[in-house]
Order: structure tokens, then sequence, then C-alpha cells
């Protein structure tokens, strides 16, 4: 498997996503996903006229390109499909652009995340999603790019109904589109101290990437491997027992973590009147070798059982 990571781990110490790509350099990773998690808001170019949105991915792929990186998946931006006319607006806008840039990228597949609602019985939740998809179908038709949903948990999002790897497949099924796809997040999982082998056996094909972070099983740190409990002997059977062919990509940059990293945060101090900053985040010299022990530790863990690629 190829060891990977997302755009989202320098997030905070980059203006655009091409800065973000460029500071893997020396971390291990040449695999990366491409994150537009934080691109639906006011005055980001995903939402906004024009195709300045275009000129970013670009600039992105260039850099990958100069400096040997390649981009094996993506993640979608976050946003609200079911409150009003303009936030649904907005999170269309900007999904349909980033599965656009994918396939500008020769990414193939992206994470879109479904939607829950205090309102809606399983039924209705598994009726109502596909409706948030299918409108994604045309640019996913467009573009040749597959969507894949996430396993989410209670913790999260209480009335969200795919949290199990039946769960996932009894919704692509019900969809019933031929680029509609999962992903399995592992840290989710997690913290329903869930049989994942069995999840992910159950995904079978479907299953096209992965998110692999840890926690504590209580709350999603986003971590590393081994900074938390999971177990991820299993995890790892279920890949090969199933033909996995994805990436083993990590979502465990908070392994050392900024002030503002949910769901942990740094309370910020005042003296003398003013807000001291000096030890509030990380920086970016120490952050790049916590993202390089990352992927040494994920390294390791491939190796364990002879599956890793370079």
């Amino acid at each position: 498997m190829k060891l990977a990571s997302t755009t989202a781990d320098f997030r905070e110490y980059a203006q655009t996503s091409a800065e973000a790509v460029a500071l893997f350099e020396g971390t291990g990773f040449r695999f990366l996903d491409m994150s537009f998690y934080h691109e639906n808001h006011p005055g980001s170019p995903f939402v906004g006229s024009g195709d300045a949105w275009k000129k970013a991915v670009c600039e992105a792929g260039e850099t990958a390109a100069k400096m040997g990186f390649s981009f094996c998946q993506a993640h979608s931006p976050a946003g609200e499909y079911f409150g009003s006319a303009e936030k649904r607006e907005s999170l269309l806008t900007s999904t349909r652009r980033s599965i656009e840039a994918c396939a500008m990228l020769g990414i193939k597949n992206i994470v879109v995340h479904g939607e829950g609602s205090p309102a809606f019985t399983p039924l209705e939740f598994m009726k109502r999603n596909r409706e948030l998809f299918s409108d994604l179908f045309g640019a996913m038709e467009k573009f040749g790019v597959n969507v894949l949903i996430e396993n989410s948990c209670e913790q999260n999002s209480p009335c969200y109904y795919m949290r199990t790897g039946a769960e996932m497949r009894e919704f692509i099924e019900f969809v019933n589109h031929p680029l509609l796809h999962a992903c399995w997040d592992t840290g989710h999982a997690h913290m329903r101290d869930m049989d994942q082998y069995g999840s992910i056996v159950a995904l079978g094909s479907e299953l096209r990437a992965l998110h692999i972070q840890d926690n504590y099983g209580d709350r999603d740190s986003h971590t590393a491997p081994f900074f938390g409990n999971c177990n991820f002997d299993q995890v790892i059977h279920g890949l090969l027992d199933t033909g996995y062919t994805g990436a083993f990509t990590f979502e465990g940059g908070n392994l050392m973590r900024n002030h503002n990293a949910w769901p942990h945060f740094r309370k910020q101090w005042e003296h003398g009147g003013k807000t001291v900053k000096t030890l509030l985040d990380v920086p970016v010299h120490i952050k790049r070798k916590a993202i390089a022990l990352m992927y040494e530790t994920g390294k390791y863990m491939l190796e364990q059982y002879g599956c890793f690629e370079v």
C-alpha cells in the first residue's frame, strides 16, 4: 500500500494549497490527499465567481509535479446541505468544483460527507442523503470521479446512520450509482469500540480510500497511530483479506496540536493585559518533524505486514 497524508496537515502554515504541498518536502510522504475541506466560506475562490479556484488547483498540481509528489485522493468541502438555500448552493458549488479539481489533478476518489438531522429516521436519512449525492451525479459523471461516503459515530453526529460497513454498503446499494463508493475512518470507528475488521470485510470492494487516525475512544482527536489506543492489527488484516488496493492515508496530523485544533483546544492566557502567544502553537519546523514521525510510523506498520509500497 502507498502511504499518504492530507494537505490539511499544514493548512495553518500555508496561504495556498501549493504552499501546503511544498511543506511535505523532507517528511517522507510522496503521496497526498488533497484537502478542500475548508474551501466553503465567503471569500474562498471555490464559492466566488470566476476561475481563481482553477488557478489555485493548477499551482498545487505544478508544485506537486515539480517536487515529485502525487495526489491519491481528496476531501470535499464541509458545509450544510439541509440548511438554507444559500448554504446549500454554496456547498454544492464548492463541492462540484472540488470534483472538477480532482479531474485536473488526476485524482479518482473524493470523500464527501453525508448529513444527519434530528428530524430524520434512519430511512429518512437514507432518502434525504440520496438527494444530496444525486445533486453531484452530473459532476461525477462529467469528470469521471468517484464520490466516497464516510462512516461517522454518535459522538460526532448522533443522527448519522452510516456508522458500520454494513450500513454504508446498504446506502451505496440504495443509491445505486456506479461512481458512489466508500472511505473508512478508523478514528470514527474506534470511538464506537466496534469490530473494524468486520466492517471492512462488509465493505469489500466498495472500500476505495482510508482515513487512518487514532484517539482514546472518547473524542475525534485525529492523532497518529500509537498516540491513542486503537487496535490497527484488525484494520490491516481487514484490508489485506479484502484485497484493498487504495492508499493508507493518514488524517492524524494532530499528534502535535495547535491551540484551535478541534476538539481539544488550548486556552489562551493573558499577562499584563496582553495575550501571550509564545507557546500557543506548534512552530512549523517542529510540525514537519511530527509529520515525518507519522510517516515512519505508517511505514513501520505496513512493513510488518509486508505491504509497504514505495
